[in-house]
Protein backbone atom coordinates (compact mmCIF):
# COMPACT_ATOMS: atom_id res chain seq x y z
CA UNK A 1 0.00 0.00 0.00
CA UNK A 2 2.90 2.42 0.24
CA UNK A 3 3.37 2.37 -2.95
CA UNK A 4 0.20 3.43 -3.94
CA UNK A 5 -0.04 6.58 -0.77
CA UNK A 6 3.85 7.37 -2.43
CA UNK A 7 2.71 7.92 -5.96
CA UNK A 8 -0.68 9.97 -4.26
CA UNK A 9 2.08 12.40 -2.69
CA UNK A 10 4.16 12.49 -5.83
CA UNK A 11 1.07 13.77 -7.98
CA UNK A 12 0.36 16.01 -5.01
CA UNK A 13 3.64 17.42 -5.22
CA UNK A 14 2.96 17.91 -9.52
CA UNK A 15 -0.25 19.18 -9.13
CA UNK A 16 1.00 22.06 -6.37
CA UNK A 17 4.02 22.35 -8.15
CA UNK A 18 2.28 23.40 -11.18
CA UNK A 19 -0.13 25.95 -8.95
CA UNK A 20 2.79 27.42 -7.29
CA UNK A 21 4.30 28.53 -10.70
CA UNK A 22 0.95 29.95 -11.66
CA UNK A 23 0.48 31.53 -8.92
CA UNK A 24 4.21 33.18 -8.88
CA UNK A 25 3.32 34.23 -12.78
CA UNK A 26 6.24 31.71 -14.20
CA UNK A 27 3.26 29.68 -16.09
CA UNK A 28 0.00 31.10 -18.09
CA UNK A 29 -1.36 34.54 -17.85
CA UNK A 30 -0.97 36.78 -14.71
CA UNK A 31 -3.34 36.37 -12.17
CA UNK A 32 -5.57 39.05 -10.53
CA UNK A 33 -3.78 40.32 -6.75
CA UNK A 34 -6.83 38.35 -4.76
CA UNK A 35 -6.31 35.31 -6.79
CA UNK A 36 -2.81 35.09 -6.67
CA UNK A 37 -2.85 35.17 -2.87
CA UNK A 38 -5.85 32.42 -2.46
CA UNK A 39 -3.83 30.06 -5.06
CA UNK A 40 -0.50 30.63 -3.54
CA UNK A 41 -1.79 29.79 -0.41
CA UNK A 42 -3.70 26.39 -1.62
CA UNK A 43 -0.26 25.56 -3.42
CA UNK A 44 1.56 25.71 -0.91
CA UNK A 45 -0.76 23.71 1.59
CA UNK A 46 -0.38 21.19 -1.22
CA UNK A 47 3.16 21.49 -1.38
CA UNK A 48 4.14 21.01 1.96
CA UNK A 49 1.32 18.07 2.44
CA UNK A 50 3.19 16.41 -0.36
CA UNK A 51 6.34 16.60 1.27
CA UNK A 52 5.28 15.72 4.59
CA UNK A 53 3.36 12.27 2.87
CA UNK A 54 7.31 11.47 1.06
CA UNK A 55 9.26 12.41 4.47
CA UNK A 56 6.68 11.00 6.88
CA UNK A 57 5.45 7.85 5.32
CA UNK A 58 4.20 6.46 8.37
CA UNK A 59 2.38 9.39 9.91
CA UNK A 60 -0.61 10.89 8.15
CA UNK A 61 -0.23 14.51 7.92
CA UNK A 62 0.68 14.68 4.66
CA UNK A 63 -2.75 12.83 3.90
CA UNK A 64 -5.05 15.22 5.83
CA UNK A 65 -2.94 18.16 4.06
CA UNK A 66 -4.08 16.35 0.69
CA UNK A 67 -7.38 16.44 1.64
CA UNK A 68 -7.74 20.06 2.61
CA UNK A 69 -5.86 20.77 -0.36
CA UNK A 70 -7.87 19.15 -2.98
CA UNK A 71 -11.14 20.41 -0.61
CA UNK A 72 -11.20 24.00 -1.34
CA UNK A 73 -10.80 23.22 -4.88
CA UNK A 74 -14.01 20.83 -5.61
CA UNK A 75 -16.86 23.91 -6.37
CA UNK A 76 -16.41 27.65 -7.31
CA UNK A 77 -19.38 29.62 -6.97
CA UNK A 78 -20.05 32.62 -9.00
CA UNK A 79 -23.14 34.70 -8.50
CA UNK A 80 -24.74 35.88 -11.83
CA UNK A 81 -25.36 39.15 -10.26
CA UNK A 82 -22.33 40.05 -9.15
CA UNK A 83 -20.82 39.70 -5.62
CA UNK A 84 -18.95 37.71 -3.58
CA UNK A 85 -18.01 34.46 -5.02
CA UNK A 86 -15.89 31.67 -4.01
CA UNK A 87 -13.20 30.17 -6.50
CA UNK A 88 -9.30 28.50 -5.88
CA UNK A 89 -8.22 26.50 -8.91
CA UNK A 90 -4.92 25.17 -8.07
CA UNK A 91 -3.03 22.74 -10.35
CA UNK A 92 -4.79 20.74 -12.84
CA UNK A 93 -8.68 21.30 -13.26
CA UNK A 94 -11.73 19.33 -15.10
CA UNK A 95 -14.99 21.33 -14.59
CA UNK A 96 -18.34 20.60 -14.84
CA UNK A 97 -20.02 23.64 -14.97
CA UNK A 98 -23.47 24.14 -13.83
CA UNK A 99 -26.05 26.94 -14.78
CA UNK A 100 -28.54 27.91 -12.41
CA UNK A 101 -30.92 31.06 -11.89
CA UNK A 102 -28.77 33.19 -9.48
CA UNK A 103 -25.32 31.62 -9.91
CA UNK A 104 -22.86 29.55 -11.72
CA UNK A 105 -21.25 26.58 -10.04
CA UNK A 106 -18.19 24.80 -11.29
CA UNK A 107 -17.28 21.32 -10.00
CA UNK A 108 -13.67 20.66 -10.12
CA UNK A 109 -13.93 16.91 -11.53
CA UNK A 110 -10.19 16.18 -10.80
CA UNK A 111 -10.14 17.62 -7.54
CA UNK A 112 -12.89 16.12 -6.31
CA UNK A 113 -11.38 12.59 -7.82
CA UNK A 114 -8.36 13.07 -5.46
CA UNK A 115 -10.41 14.01 -2.69
CA UNK A 116 -12.13 10.91 -2.97
CA UNK A 117 -8.86 8.90 -3.21
CA UNK A 118 -7.35 10.84 -0.55
CA UNK A 119 -10.57 9.88 1.93
CA UNK A 120 -10.18 6.19 0.86
CA UNK A 121 -6.41 6.17 1.53
CA UNK A 122 -7.02 7.69 4.85
CA UNK A 123 -10.15 5.35 5.90
CA UNK A 124 -7.91 2.25 4.61
CA UNK A 125 -4.60 3.18 6.56
CA UNK A 126 -6.78 3.65 9.44
CA UNK A 127 -8.04 0.00 9.32
CA UNK A 128 -4.79 -1.23 9.01
CA UNK A 129 -3.28 0.56 11.92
Amino acid sequence: MQAVEKWWAQVLLLNSGLALAVSLGLLGAPLAEGDAGLVFGAAMLGFLAAVLALALRRHPAGLWGGLAYYAVQVIAYTPIGGGAGWSVSAGLSIGLVLHFSQAIVVVNLLALVFLVGTIALLIRRRRHT
